[in-house]
């Protein structure tokens, strides 16, 4: 008898009667993969160098605290105090005005007191003048000097100036006060101070005092004196 070829779409069938075996995979396909998986970095143990480098942020962080309390306990103990200064007397001579020009001569006496019971004070680069409403009119250097504590020290300065040019409201403004009695003169100072403690110094600071609308009675030949009494300059530093 002759073998029958097999029905369209089996597959023919071995010697043994059997088809043959399926071959194909028999799940899907593995879905890709669209980054690989990363591991975990590879630990590292703290080298050497990082071992020494922190017990040296550590002293430090120790040493600054320990000077920020030494400093807080010296300025409570010693409590450094601003310096006083008063104008005792100021005084006018050979005063005139022309046009927009100033002539005048001033003596000034000035008191520095020094309130600290525990430093001492140094002043260096002084300097004092005369102005009127904010406007200049002269200046002059004082020596340096020192002061001990709750020291006071008496200082003198003199004053002058010859055609010095004022703007015409300034001077407009002058001769009006005149005409009232009185002309109100602005003083001023500055210095460099510097404070000791026994061997320990402070950094050094400007020291600005200004006596502001100082009355003086100025007649008509020129020459006056300071009103009301000494006066308590404002200082700052």
């Amino acid at each position: 008898m002759e073998n029958s070829r097999p029905a369209t779409g089996y597959p023919a069938p071995t010697h043994n009667g059997y088809p043959p075996p399926n071959t194909a995979y028999p799940y899907s396909a593995p879905p890709p993969q669209s980054q690989p998986y990363s591991y975990p970095p590879y630990y590292q143990p703290p080298t050497r160098r990082n071992n020494l480098l922190r017990p040296l942020v550590v002293a430090a962080v120790a040493v600054t605290v320990i000077l920020g309390c030494a400093l807080l306990i010296f300025w409570l103990v010693v409590r450094p105090r601003i310096p006083e200064f008063h104008l005792t007397s100021l005084s006018v001579s050979n005063f005139s005005t022309n046009q927009s020009q100033v002539t005048g001569n001033w003596d000034a006496a000035i008191e520095a007191y020094n309130p600290n019971k525990k430093m001492r004070v140094s002043y260096y680069d002084v300097v004092s003048g005369i102005y009127y409403d904010g406007n200049y009119l002269t200046r002059t250097p004082l020596p340096p000097f020192s002061q001990d504590t709750r020291e006071r020290t008496p200082l003198s300065a003199k004053f002058s100036v010859i055609d010095s040019y004022v703007e015409r409201k300034v001077l407009d403004s002058i001769n009006a006060e005149r005409a009232r009695g009185a002309v109100k003169f602005d003083f001023r100072l500055e210095a460099i101070a510097g404070f000791k403690y026994g061997g320990w110094r402070t950094r050094r600071r400007l020291v600005r005092v200004w006596c502001p609308d100082v009355p003086v009675n100025v007649s008509s030949k020129g020459s006056g004196s300071l009103v009301g009494g000494a006066r308590k300059c404002r200082v700052s530093m």
